[in-house]
């Protein structure tokens, strides 16, 4: 996700906060201070609002974090690999990056979220309860994180796709049916039902009742139904890459370029002419490397003559790489995960190709002409 920033680590995962955190944090914090806690405890001093309004919004995040990492650790436990937790203007996301293995393991690792967010309620619930007597920041405090720490559960067990009850009741359709895409199917479509639900729903209260809860309720739903939308397009794209290889995205005549080429030359031989935007390092057939436009980019115009390719170039041991006959699907999935525009291939330890973006949208594209007038052949049938 662009536009965040680092701010540590738990339990060896990147912790960051996108830029909208800070607009929702502020205006929780301020809602807090100027309405909820002024009608909920009277005779407090301005600045006791305020203080307890900026507690209740970082304690309400560092609970949405506490749910979001429950989701990490159980996925860790099981052997996934995490790589971020995110904060933004609607909650958290655990980047994940291998899919789930089997329905139990989607189950776990999606309902845990509510879990913990349903146990840190009853805990400031019966803190609440210890301190209810006093007209307190503490009491206001543990009332408000009982009520939002249970919202935040139940809502996330609605059944929409892509909260984490519509991850948990793919899991349910993927049990008992054993069909996972299909799970993923229903759960997106009953994911943007609801999605539409709250949209509609949202404009019905944004003109009678509360403009606050409405545009709330439109924006929610959106998100909803985008993401639900995202999910069934995803499938359609991994029914077209099925049994497809990266052989057949893969790009044989790809650029290369000796290690001890100068950087002036590279761009001036090269780049200038071919209009490439990376080429494979090679030393005879033996892989040394890739150097990318990005790469070139950071040597000054100065000491280009005098910087050669081993120099900047991404060394073979940190090149990813895979072979001709990996299945495409994997080698979409690296590339959409880390960033990647391209992937270096190889057979028999040498490189022979290289698989990028545009080639498997060119695969993409052929599979959906051929699914089409097979569609059109069993229709005409």
């Amino acid at each position: 996700m662009s536009g965040t920033i680092n701010i540590g680590r738990l339990f060896g995962i990147s912790v960051k906060i996108h830029f909208s955190w800070v607009f929702i944090f502020a205006l929780v914090a301020g809602t807090l201070a100027v309405s909820y806690l002024p009608n909920a405890y009277s005779g407090w001093p301005t600045p006791q609002y305020w203080i307890t309004g900026i507690l209740a919004s970082a304690l309400l995040f560092a609970c949405v974090l506490a749910h979001e990492l429950s989701h990490s650790l159980e996925a860790m436990r099981r052997g996934r690999k995490v790589t971020s937790i995110t904060l933004f203007f609607l909650g958290g996301v655990s980047q994940i990056e291998e899919e789930s293995r089997s329905a139990g393991e989607e189950f776990w690792v999606s309902v845990v979220g509510p879990l913990a967010s349903l146990a840190l309620s009853g805990i400031f619930l019966l803190l609440f309860l210890n301190f209810r007597d006093g007209n307190s920041s503490i009491t206001a405090l543990t009332q408000y994180l009982a009520i939002v720490n249970l919202a935040i559960g139940i809502f996330n067990l609605t059944p929409a796709f892509p909260l984490d009850g519509g991850r948990v009741l793919k899991a349910v359709v993927w049990k008992f049916s054993g069909n996972e895409g299909r799970a993923a199917t229903i759960s997106s479509r009953v994911g943007s039902v609801i999605g539409f639900g709250m949209i509609a729903l949202g404009i019905f209260t944004l003109f009678s009742a509360s403009r606050y809860t409405g545009i709330w309720l439109i924006v929610i739903g959106w998100f909803i139904q985008s993401a639900a939308a995202s999910v069934r397009n995803q499938q359609d794209s991994t029914i077209r890459l099925s049994g497809r290889v990266v052989r057949d995205a893969m790009r044989e005549d790809m650029p290369t370029i000796e290690p001890g080429t100068s950087i002036h030359a590279l761009v001036e031989r090269h780049i200038a002419t071919d209009f490439e935007r990376a080429y494979v390092v090679v030393l005879g057939d033996t892989l040394q490397g890739l150097i990318t436009v990005t790469d070139v980019k950071r040597v000054p115009l100065e000491a280009r003559p005098f910087t050669w390719v081993s120099q900047v170039m991404t060394p073979a041991s940190k090149v990813v790489t895979l072979t001709p006959d990996a299945p495409l699907e994997d080698g979409l999935g690296i590339l959409a995960r880390r960033g990647f525009r391209q992937l270096v291939i190889m057979e028999d330890d040498k490189p022979i190709g290289l698989m990028t973006r545009a080639g498997v949208v060119r695969v993409m594209e052929v599979s959906n002409i051929l699914h089409r007038e097979s569609r059109s052949s069993d229709t005409k049938a």
